[in-house]
């Protein structure tokens, strides 16, 4: 068995089940999404505005309470998440083109390192490269589609996230049950 079987195997064994939860929590976050959208939109979009006001406030505060950082920065940093969260609450569609078009960049992100992982690990007996190849293209895929239609994308973001959420967190649940099958199979 080579270094790199051996290595993959030992980790598979400890840790097979992570991946259950990540399918499992994937698949349920689509299917909240995909059975509420509009309200799933205004919470995350609500959560994002909050979050950047506090954090803003937070550092400029930090403008007279710590000395150790660049006042400058901290003061750019107030400004722009102050701004950020006024922006969430006075004009959420505007966040929400922003965030279809983060959600892209990281989908296919995501994407090109899961087929370079199954790349790596196809020699692998019982690895599930395959799963991991497939999860991978429609991650990246996925992207493309956001950066291509990003309008449609802003309306329909929520019911496309509940369709990838479920796509690839069914990849990674049967990924993981192949995984635990052939690492039985190993002994």
């Amino acid at each position: 068995m080579s270094d790199l079987t051996m290595s993959v195997t030992s980790a598979a064994r400890t840790a097979w089940w992570i991946i259950v939860v990540r399918g499992v929590v994937a698949v349920g976050l689509g299917i909240v999404a995909l059975v509420w959208p509009g309200p799933t939109a205004k919470v995350i979009i609500a959560l994002f505005g909050v979050w950047a006001l506090v954090d803003g406030i937070i550092a400029l505060v930090s403008i007279f309470t710590h000395r150790g950082r660049s006042w400058g920065w901290l003061l750019l940093e107030g400004v722009l998440g102050v701004t950020a969260g006024i922006i969430a609450f006075r004009a959420p569609e505007t966040v929400g083109l922003a965030i279809v078009i983060v959600i892209a960049f990281w989908s296919i992100m995501i994407g090109a390192l899961e087929i370079s992982g199954a790349l790596q690990i196809r020699e692998v007996p019982g690895s599930g490269w395959g799963w991991l190849l497939t999860a991978g293209i429609v991650s990246i895929l996925f992207g493309i589609v956001l950066i291509a239609w990003p309008d449609i994308a802003a309306k329909t973001l929520i019911v496309l996230i509940g369709i990838y959420a479920i796509l690839i967190g069914l990849f990674w649940l049967v990924s993981a049950f192949m995984i635990r099958k052939d690492l039985k199979q190993l002994g």
